[in-house]
């Protein structure tokens, strides 16, 4: 609920529309990585973890150093 308020998460879902789209536009709209949105939505199993990942940022931390 830190990154992403409970209300602004409420009225995201109630659009009923998950795709990438969607997800990029509302993350952009409060301020957050796309692949955060994507983090909650399948941890709160509003997404399967299968999907959406394409929108997560992977990091190396071998590589960063």
């Amino acid at each position: 609920n830190l990154l992403i308020p409970e209300l602004a998460l409420q009225q995201f879902l109630a659009r009923k529309k998950l795709d990438d789209e969607a997800i990029e536009l509302f993350a952009s709209e409060i301020g957050i990585a796309p692949g955060i949105v994507v983090g909650r939505l399948q941890r709160d199993v509003c997404l399967l973890h299968s999907q959406c990942n394409d929108l997560k940022r992977r990091f190396d931390w071998d590589e960063m150093n």
